[in-house]
């Protein structure tokens, strides 16, 4: 165990659970993306239980693309419909628990953090320790705990909590999620965060 939580100062990050990825036939939607769904929730439900903050982030871009940056730049031409504020795509999955009055934090790059006043938010929280779930692996979830590790916070990534989809190598092969998973889970265990599961988040907020 590498962060134990007894400071209690811990909050959830829930990042982009959002129906693009569950849309049938979506250019963002994945098979893996459902299964997730039980695990966020238990966490959601731990943290509310135990009184710490819930923070759910969403991604957008504005209709005209005007702060897409080079965010388009590695996609193909369907993503271009993806992610747009106002549609319905972009809201929260229904069957997450998301609430009136939750904090909600809109970002336009993969890491949570980026142009966003996530960390104003946590350091009035007072927060130390910071807790990864949501979509995607390799994207959001693993630049967020970079930069969560970056900016000096307790990084716990949520490994049966998170989800993506299968990826290309440079010779155009699949790898598979779960390939891709032990990719980013070995590499962030190095030097960036502690890889945990759902049960053990919850045992620690006791």
């Amino acid at each position: 165990m590498l962060y134990s939580l007894d400071h209690g100062n811990v909050a959830l990050l829930a990042i982009d659970v959002q129906q693009e990825y569950f849309k049938p036939g979506g250019p963002a939607a994945f098979e893996s993306a459902p299964g997730i769904l039980p695990n966020v929730n238990r966490l959601v439900e731990g943290f509310r239980r135990a009184g710490k903050p819930v923070i759910f982030v969403k991604h957008m871009h504005r209709r005209d693309g005007s702060d897409a940056g080079r965010m388009g730049d590695f996609g193909s031409p369907d993503d271009e419909s993806s992610f747009v504020e106002g549609t319905p795509e972009v809201e929260l999955h229904p069957d997450l628990d998301f609430r009136e009055g939750d904090i909600v934090v809109v970002k336009r790059r993969y890491s949570a953090f980026a142009g966003t006043d996530l960390e104003g938010i946590l350091h009035t929280a007072g927060t130390q320790a910071i807790v990864l779930c949501g979509m995607m692996t390799s994207f959001c979830c693993e630049t967020t705990a970079r930069d969560g590790h970056g900016r000096d916070f307790e990084v716990l990534f949520v490994a049966d909590a998170t989800a993506g989809p299968d990826l290309e190598d440079l010779e155009g092969a699949k790898v598979s999620h779960l390939d891709v998973m032990k990719a980013t889970t070995t590499a962030l265990a190095a030097g960036f965060a502690e890889i945990v599961s759902t049960r053990e988040v919850l045992d620690r907020l006791g």
